[in-house]
């Protein structure tokens, strides 16, 4: 079974739902609900990047329950230059330029042939991308 590398467009959501954060809207709350639901029954081993570490931090800034609940999925993704040059190729290959960001977080899962799961339209369709996107049934 694949490892699973999380976006913060699962693990925002799924924090929001631990920590009782109140959605804007009924989009919000459903949202919340899912990621909560997909991290309940996943049994696959997982990790983040320090991209998505940033963007959670950043999220969440100065909230130490926060750093408690990402402990187990943090380990260190050391960036090499097939990262790069992966990361190069995700970005030149289409039409549809992706965030720094979620180009490294995609770059990183090829790279480690592991499942990104987020639920962002810009890993849809990406070549050599294994994407789930837990909003989707």
């Amino acid at each position: 079974m694949k490892t699973h590398h999380y976006d913060s467009s699962l693990i925002i959501p799924y924090l929001n739902a631990m920590l009782g954060v109140p959605p804007r809207d009924k989009e919000g709350a459903e949202k919340n609900q899912r990621a909560e639901k997909f991290m309940a029954k996943t049994r696959v081993p997982a990790r983040i990047s320090v991209a998505t570490y940033a963007e959670v931090t950043r999220h969440f800034p100065e909230n130490t329950k926060v750093r408690e609940l990402l402990e187990p999925l943090k380990s260190p993704l050391p960036l090499h230059t097939r990262h790069a040059e992966r990361w190069a190729r995700l970005q030149n290959r289409s039409r549809r330029v992706m965030g720094d960001n979620d180009a490294w977080n995609a770059a990183l899962a090829i790279s480690e042939n592991a499942t990104l799961v987020g639920s962002d339209h810009a890993f849809e369709k990406r070549p050599d991308l294994d994407y789930i996107d837990f909003t989707k049934p």
